[in-house]
């Protein structure tokens, strides 16, 4: 069977399940012509009901293909897009239409390619001497616990991706899903892939002071880092 009729099923199951509003095509999905669906490897959908539930996902195999379904309620919905819920914007800053049955939804997805577009809220000026505070003590506390290689190495490889997640929330982008950021890096910011490249592929000592040239890179712009913090208001984290 192929894949468009592997697809035509799923949706007509979908649809025969519950009072279902809208199904929209997302991910890889939302970007190709109908004549190179067999490409795809797996299949994105996002589907709007009259349930009232906040939000379901489905992660299934129908005849060999993969379906990743996301289930949500109208009511939570629209709400997820008032607080800017970061992954519901991420997710349909890009979609098709597949099947839609309610005319007031194409404003709400207006709303959220707006907001795409636009980026997350900017960061108060506290909440960036925070992060530069922060990253700073994460790293001293490696320092202090080379001995201890596999947890250092752990420590280090988090520290890694916390720095590359609040490069995005100190430029204003929206963070990406996991498995895209240094693709996207590599897009935005040369310097910072380049760097990241080499971390990941070094030795223990050199991922440390690699390390810490990509910590100093990220901040350098917003003052580097904050090794020390007055007596001040601190994130509850």
């Amino acid at each position: 069977m192929k894949i468009k009729e592997i697809f035509d099923k799923k949706i007509k199951n979908i649809l025969e399940g519950e009072k279902v509003l809208s199904i929209l095509l997302i991910g890889a999905g939302a970007n190709i012509e109908e004549e190179d669906f067999h490409t795809l490897r797996d299949i994105d959908l996002f589907v709007i009901t009259h349930g009232k539930y906040e939000f379901e996902r489905e992660l299934i195999t129908v005849d060999g293909v993969l379906f990743d379904v996301s289930y949500m309620s109208y009511n939570s919905f629209e709400k997820a897009i008032y607080d800017e819920t970061p992954f519901l914007i991420n997710s349909l800053q890009s979609y098709k239409f597949v099947y839609n049955i309610d005319k007031d939804l194409a404003k709400l997805l207006d709303k959220i390619r707006y907001l795409y577009k636009r980026g997350p809220q900017k960061l108060k000026k506290d909440e960036i001497d925070y992060i530069r505070f922060k990253l700073y003590q994460d790293f001293t506390d490696i320092l202090g616990r080379k001995e201890d290689l596999i947890n250092t190495e752990f420590l280090m490889n988090n520290l890694f991706y916390n720095i590359l997640t609040y490069y995005y929330k100190l430029h204003g982008y929206w963070i990406p899903k996991d498995k895209k950021i240094l693709k996207d890096i590599q897009k935005i910011d040369k310097v910072l892939y380049n760097l990241s490249i080499d971390f990941i592929g070094e030795e223990l000592d050199k991922k440390i002071e690699k390390l810490n040239t990509i910590m100093n890179y990220v901040l350098k712009p917003y003052g580097g880092v904050v090794k020390f913090w007055k007596r001040n208001s601190f994130p509850i984290i």
